[in-house]
């Protein structure tokens, strides 16, 4: 029986999902979900001319802390993760984590030290997806990547229920955790998720990362 502690994702450009599925494999992986999703463009420029996001595929893999380790090193290293615009993974613990209950408006512990950074969900009607990223983005996000609902549910393995129904939009964004609780509530009210139908957010943490903006900043900062 497979031990499963982690949920692997990897958000790179369309059409490349399959041979990192592949490569994974090639690590011990017996398997992977793709879902097809559209990432946001931060640049101004390109948002004045009307460019502003860019055709994505998600890859989703069950794996246990060794593999989860391994998919990092190896995918990062061989499809370039360390250069922009190349792709980013991250992963989910998969088991239940301990909540501060006195935070009912980000329930994950800011001083969990096992974790640095968050993954915020956010699922809004068709076409909300905007508004939810120009929240994130006041609040400090770099952007994020959309999933379109299909009426499909998750991979059989997820380990909370969430059916995704038609003309629904998913918005995942990774943040550092110090953040993510801004980042979510601005989000909550600028789209008014306290009332019935708007829409539902929720918090994961993420226990480990790849390919992020803010670690290449950090390496060209650390290399001048």
């Amino acid at each position: 029986m497979r031990t499963i502690h982690n949920l692997f994702f990897t958000v790179v450009g369309r059409g490349k999902a399959n041979a990192l599925l592949k490569k994974a494999k090639e690590c011990g992986a017996t398997g992977g979900t793709i879902l097809l999703g559209q990432g946001t463009i931060t640049s101004k420029f390109l948002d004045f001319l009307g460019v502003t996001e860019t055709h994505k595929e998600i890859l989703i893999i069950s794996a246990s802390n060794e593999l989860d380790a391994k998919l990092h090193k190896t995918i990062s290293e061989s499809f370039d993760f360390s250069k922009r615009n190349k792709g980013i993974a991250f992963s989910v613990p998969f088991k239940q984590w301990e909540l501060d209950q006195s935070d009912h408006s980000h329930n994950i512990k800011k001083d969990d030290d096992r974790f640095s950074h968050c993954c915020i969900f956010t699922i809004v009607d068709k076409g909300r997806s905007k508004d939810c990223i120009a929240a994130a983005r006041s609040a400090g996000a770099r952007g994020g990547t959309v999933v379109r609902g299909h009426g499909a549910g998750v991979p059989t393995d997820f380990y909370f229920p969430l059916l995704i129904e038609p003309q629904k939009d998913t918005v995942i964004i990774i943040t550092a955790k110090d953040k993510a609780p801004f980042i979510r509530e601005k989000i909550f009210s600028d789209l008014e998720l306290d009332k019935p139908g708007n829409g539902i957010i929720f918090t994961l943490p993420v226990g480990r990362t790849s390919g992020l903006f803010e670690h290449r900043s950090q390496e060209r900062k650390g290399g001048a």
